[in-house]
């Protein structure tokens, strides 16, 4: 394995891909505790994102071979390794070992726009949705990203602020496994912050990219373009 020896676009995306479909921690293995890492996303939705656009970024900034797996019993699709270095290097850029209850952006990955714009985009691609709503006989966008973490939401809403990207968060409590959690929802309204959006942010889930070609050719847009809230 070759770690990254520099701050790029490309280890910001992977770090965002992190914060939003991965996680990591020391396991026993044969006897001893090893670092133990995993990304996994929705089997179906984002199969072409993790074998187009994962493992081929993954492989060039770490110089090593992944295989992406389906595992149709949990209804998810992604690669695990069991690498100490991985591990280490991950954890000492500040990502957490076990929950993700606390994780934020690291502070080296938001001192330049694009670096942060590439972090976001990860999280975006692996924790974020579109969704064409119907209003007024038209299709009404909202960008959305869901995460148990408080921090990371302040963040997300920070800087797409800062971005001109108007952006809102709500917080409600659920029950998972009898356990209470809260989840974090952050909220990106309209169609002009749709196109600031796609712009700024440039999402690479093919999923993502459909939607939006979905949504410039739907007749409504097309009829209307001038429509905006």
């Amino acid at each position: 394995m070759r770690l990254p020896t520099e701050i790029s676009e490309e280890l910001a995306e992977e770090v965002g891909w992190h914060i939003g479909d991965g996680s990591m921690n020391f396991y026993k293995n044969r006897g001893k505790l090893k670092g133990f890492y995993q990304l996994r996303g929705h089997i179906k939705d984002d199969e072409e994102h993790y074998v187009k656009r994962i493992k081929p970024l993954f492989e060039r900034l770490f110089g090593t071979k992944i295989n992406i797996r389906k595992m149709p019993s949990t209804r998810v699709i992604g690669f695990q390794t069991w690498n100490d270095e991985l591990v280490k290097f991950k954890e000492k850029k500040g990502l957490p070992l076990g929950k993700k209850y606390d994780i934020k952006i690291p502070k080296e990955f938001l001192s330049e726009n694009q670096i942060a714009k590439a972090a976001v985009r990860g999280i975006f691609d692996t924790d974020g949705g579109i969704y064409l709503e119907k209003k007024n006989g038209k299709l009404y966008p909202i960008m959305y990203i869901t995460t148990i973490s408080k921090n990371l939401s302040e963040q997300l809403v920070k800087y797409f602020n800062k971005w001109e990207i108007r952006a809102t968060s709500y917080s409600q409590l659920y029950n998972k496994k009898f356990n209470r959690q809260r989840a974090y929802f952050i909220r990106i309204r309209g169609i002009e912050m749709f196109h600031r959006f796609m712009q700024e942010i440039n999402p690479q889930n093919p999923k993502h990219m459909r939607k939006y070609g979905y949504f410039l050719t739907h007749k409504t847009y097309k009829q209307n373009k001038s429509f905006k809230k």
